[in-house]
């Protein structure tokens, strides 16, 4: 959407937040006499008990929480909300700052390793739109100087929340009746001095109509600076996690053939002797820039005792870019005449030779062509550039307040609108080059359309001119948009002493609500992105794709004291839900159910026991569904029909692609990738996934301030929506002998590869086959220690333990158990992180140390043997500082150190899992890349 038609969308939905506030003082003025009072309005606050909609001052939920403050945010100086969740213990690192290749533009969260689309993200307890087509809320577009706290609320919420909180929600509540004004602004800079981050944040609010409103606006900037793999020791030369040596990508400079052929040696001639590798590591990055810009609106305005109404508005656009190594031709087939010009003459005679052209016309100007797959690298031009510019605009309008006595009302309605604009430039044209080969003298080409300048693909670095260059070149634009409209409401209350229990002191509370979202998300891309393999570097086409749902929902909750202050009871409750769901496509219409049982039992004051079973069922996202089955890139180190002494057997590689003729001497992955085929399936179902928690809670009378709560968890999706991993098709083909998965592997014919154009890779498409399961333990402990006269020390430790976590793709597919290893197939899953984090009050100062542990992890067994030093990194600990000083009522000063020791990532090659994950020879988004950070902060409040 353009700038002004989105600008004229936010105009007329403010204009419309305007109105219902407007309106209020007018309903509010129908008051009779006696609710007349010169007391100061009091707003609508009441009791919220996190983790159910259930709203009462006696009733505890019984689902496992994990809250981060404002303060903890304060002490991190975060310059976006991802930075901080990602180092929780009960979250997996998604895409972010460090995830280069493999960027969507955006920073997600994944609770449990689950995957970002099973993570409910919330804002004041109501979606955000997302800002992709897989469903996924980019957390850039959460306010961090608004963060009033985060609520985490772990193993399912679905019956609660929404019918895809499979994993747990992740619930923002941002701050409210904010009066005054305040500047915060924070600077950061690596020991290295680079990678700078800054923030700055106004933020201005009070209250009109003597006291019955507040309005709030908070504006601010965010940005990061790039940081090089290449300025990284450890990520200066992409190394093989197969033997540990330099490897980089086949595609280089001078140029490479396949075939038998090998690289272009100095003579002039085409010598499997001669390696040509291109070292990619050093122009790709470590830490993504960021550039943001954010306006939040909140306003509410308290109509009478009983109604208020309430408007929210959010305006982010925000611009991050991503760097690649120079383009090339990444071996596709090209008809290149053996008389081209440029041809050496020992590489003349070899094209000759498999053209069958005789010796004695093996000469400039011969037109018969050649065909050969060549891989040559772009240094002329430049790295590969990529901008994705995100502009995100949400709208909220409701009513909340008191129908009966004890009975609360929220209604609202919320439209967003999500668009992103990626830019792709220095990546090259598949056609022109091939245009450009095709010449028989230096400067002309034998098709002179387009002002075609003939190409020099065979001589060293700086043989392609600037002349050249601006023929082959090729600058692409893809546009995305979704939109999301959601209707809500709720009534909470509860149901009087007439059906208490006897023994109970609190009455029954329920929670009735319903809600109709529609979602619509579509991609445009230009002319050349939708033409198979033009786009040098891409494969696969990206053709325009639109889909939607519409999904209409009601929900059913209650919690039901049973026993209050009985011997061995002193709280015994029961506490259900139930959401009835009707998810309708184009043509299709599935209706499913979603349910939670369980209840807290508290024998005695300061030690409860909670347990819950639930059950919820994700609907497939639009991308899902509805993207088209593209060809991509993943990760393989090594190719069984590939090497001298191919582990496959012989008849399986040949029947898959492989020709005879190069069986013995298939070369293998360059630069440890492959085509994959990806893409949506319009005929998948919802998925199921049953979760069941049971922990305690202490809080001890004889040790004050003390806090523990330890959650076992266990969650099981079947029916997932889930795709094989590039090992299991290629374990079921050529170990198992299972023709349906030698039936997915697509090589390309010419030379028996997994790349070029001609290759369709493999097929790796979405079905509802797939089985994940995972259990552990939650322990989470805070205790206050008074000091007295010397301040105080606050102590918090937040741990996970995972048991178990298996993923099976399809019933034929490896049962996979991922739990503590990493590879290609498992991402990266430690089975035990933690933080512990001590600080300590003096008046006006604070000072806070936190420790962050990663537990040891190794690679995945029974797969690809890596070199033994890649195979295991053992635990790490990073440690934090912290310190702020209150130097009067307006101005704080905050220091933070992150990394104190500057400790290095682990080192484990560029081949050992997906590119999304493994890049720079280690894991950028779970292992710090960056070194020391110093960030000083300030904020002044008027």
């Amino acid at each position: 959407m353009s700038d002004i038609k989105q600008l004229s969308r936010a105009i007329r939905f403010a204009l419309l937040a305007g109105a219902t506030l407007a309106v209020a003082p007018a309903f509010s003025q129908t008051a009779g006499p006696a609710e007349a009072s010169a007391e100061e309005p009091q707003r609508l606050d009441v009791i919220q008990v996190t983790g159910t909609r259930i709203v009462s001052p006696g009733i505890v939920a019984s689902s496992p929480i994990t809250e981060v403050t404002a303060e903890e945010l304060q002490i991190k100086q975060v310059v976006a909300i991802e930075d901080f969740l990602r180092e929780l213990p009960a979250l997996v690192p998604a895409i972010g700052p460090g995830t280069n290749n493999g960027s969507g533009g955006g920073a997600t969260i994944d609770l449990r390793g689950l995957g970002a689309n099973r993570t409910l993200v919330l804002v004041n307890g109501r979606r955000l739109v997302p800002f992709d087509l897989a469903g996924v809320v980019d957390t850039n577009a959460i306010p961090v100087s608004l963060i009033e706290r985060v609520e985490i609320i772990s193993g399912g919420a679905s019956a609660v929340y929404g019918a895809d909180a499979v994993s747990g929600v992740v619930n923002f509540i941002l701050k409210r009746d904010f009066e005054g004004a305040e500047i915060a602004a924070q600077w950061g800079q690596s020991a290295e001095k680079d990678g700078d981050r800054q923030r700055i944040d106004v933020t201005i609010g009070g209250n009109f109509a003597e006291g019955r409103g507040n309005a709030v606006i908070s504006v601010g900037h965010t940005e990061t600076q790039e940081v090089l793999q290449g300025s990284r020791s450890f990520g200066l030369s992409s190394l093989s996690s197969v033997n540990g040596l330099p490897q980089g990508s086949g595609t280089g400079v001078p140029v490479t053939a396949l075939g038998g052929l090998g690289g272009l040696c100095p003579d002039g001639a085409f010598r499997t002797t001669c390696n040509n590798a291109f070292n990619f590591n050093p122009l790709n990055l470590f830490q993504t820039p960021l550039n943001r810009l954010q306006a939040t609106g909140l306003a509410s305005f308290v109509i009478n005792d009983d109604h208020e109404a309430y408007a929210e508005i959010m305006y982010v656009r925000s611009d991050v870019f991503t760097q690649l190594a120079p383009s090339g031709t990444f071996f596709n087939n090209y008809r290149v005449p053996v008389g081209n010009p440029f041809l050496p003459a020992l590489a003349r005679q070899q094209l000759c030779a498999i053209a069958g052209v005789a010796a004695a016309d093996c000469v400039v100007g011969n037109p018969t062509e050649a065909t050969v797959a060549l891989g040559r690298r772009f240094t002329e031009l430049g790295p590969r550039l990529n901008s994705f510019e995100n502009k995100l605009f949400q709208g909220t309008v409701g009513m909340k307040g008191y129908v009966f006595e004890n009975w609360r009302y929220d209604a609202y309605y919320s439209f967003g609108e999500a668009d992103q604009v990626q830019s792709r430039v220095n990546w090259g044209s598949n056609s022109r080059v091939q245009q450009a080969l095709r010449a028989l003298s230096t400067t002309a080409c034998t098709n002179t359309a387009n002002g075609c300048v003939p190409l020099n693909l065979f001589g060293p670095e700086g043989s392609i001119t600037p002349a050249m260059l601006r023929f082959i070149n090729l600058d692409t634009l893809l546009q995305q948009t979704v939109t999301q409209d959601v209707l809500g409401g709720s009534l909470v209350g509860d149901l009087g002493d007439a059906v208490m229990s006897p023994w109970a002191t609190f009455p029954i509370n329920v929670a009735v609500g319903a809600e109709h979202r529609t979602v619509s998300a579509g991609t445009k891309s230009d002319a050349s992105s939708q033409i198979q393999a033009e786009v040098l570097g891409t494969g696969a086409p990206t053709p325009d794709r639109r889909g939607g749902f519409e999904l209409t929902e009601g929900y059913f909750e209650l919690i039901a004291p049973i026993i209050n202050d009985a011997a061995w009871a002193y709280s015994l409750s029961f506490e259900g839900g139930f959401r009835r769901s009707t998810f309708e496509t184009a043509g299709n219409s599935t209706s499913y159910n979603t349910h939670k049982f369980g209840g807290e039992w508290t024998p005695i004051e300061g030690l409860r026991f909670r347990a819950l079973q639930q059950r919820a069922t994700r609907a497939p996202n639009v991308g899902e569904l509805f993207n088209p089955q593209t060809t991509g890139l993943s990760n393989l180190a090594v190719d069984p029909c590939a090497g001298a002494t191919p582990t496959a057997p012989r008849d399986l590689c040949l029947a898959t692609g492989v020709p005879a003729a190069v069986f013995g001497s298939l070369s293998q992955p360059s630069a440890g990738q492959v085509n994959v085929l990806t893409g949506g399936n319009p005929n998948l179902r919802p998925e199921i996934a049953d979760t069941r928690t049971i922990g305690i809670v202490w809080t001890p009378s004889f040790i004050e301030n003390l806090a523990v709560t330890l959650d076992h968890y266990d969650i099981e999706v079947t029916g997932a929506v889930s795709s094989p991993s590039v090992n299991d098709i290629l374990t079921g083909c050529y170990t198992n002998r299972n023709a349906a998965d030698c039936a997915l592997i697509g090589r390309n014919p010419l030379n028996g590869t997994f790349s070029g154009a001609e290759s369709r890779g493999i097929s790796l498409v979405s079905s509802n086959l797939g089985v994940i399961q995972t259990d552990g333990i939650d322990l989470g402990v805070s205790y206050l220690w008074d000091l007295g006269d010397f301040g105080r020390l606050d102590f918090g430790l937040n741990a996970t333990r995972v048991n178990d976590w298996f993923f099976q793709a399809t019933p034929t597919s490896i049962n996979r158990d991922c739990n503590g290893y990493y590879s290609v197939s498992c991402g990266v899953l430690h089975d035990f992180k933690a933080n512990f984090r001590t600080t300590w009050v003096y008046s006006d100062f604070s000072v806070s140390a936190n420790v962050r542990h990663l537990g040891g992890i190794t690679e995945e067994p029974g797969g690809q043997v890596f070199l033994p030093a890649f195979a295991s990194i053992g635990s790490m600990n990073y440690l934090d500082l912290g310190a702020s000083w209150q130097a009067s009522e307006q101005i704080r000063l905050n220091l933070s150190i992150a990394n104190v020791t500057d400790r290095q990532p682990p080192v484990v090659g560029n081949t050992i899992a997906g590119t999304g994950v493994n890049s720079g020879n280690t894991f950028p988004q779970y292992y710090d890349t960056i070194g020391r950070f110093y960030t000083f902060g300030a904020t002044v409040k008027f």
